[in-house]
């Protein structure tokens, strides 16, 4: 890959956001995986272990469980 010159412009934020709303929908894509790329997610333990705990009690008794639709209704009931 070649190299790039820097370039610098002086945008402000909502400036730069605007021009990456107008990309098309492939570039956008690009610059996601770029972004991505940067940004490492990081579970903290107590998250993983509650879900851990929750998986092993709805396997243990799977009649606790509710249907995705019963769910949405009562997200959307909230």
């Amino acid at each position: 890959m070649p190299a790039t010159p820097n370039i610098y412009l002086p945008l402000q934020f909502n400036q730069l956001v605007d021009l990456v709303k107008k990309l098309p929908k492939k570039e956008k894509q690009k610059l996601m995986d770029v972004l991505q790329q940067d940004v490492q997610v990081t579970i903290p333990e107590w998250q993983k272990q509650f879900v851990r705990k929750s998986i092993k009690k709805y396997k243990s008794h799977p009649e606790l469980l509710i249907s995705e639709e019963d769910a949405w209704k009562i997200i959307d009931a909230g």
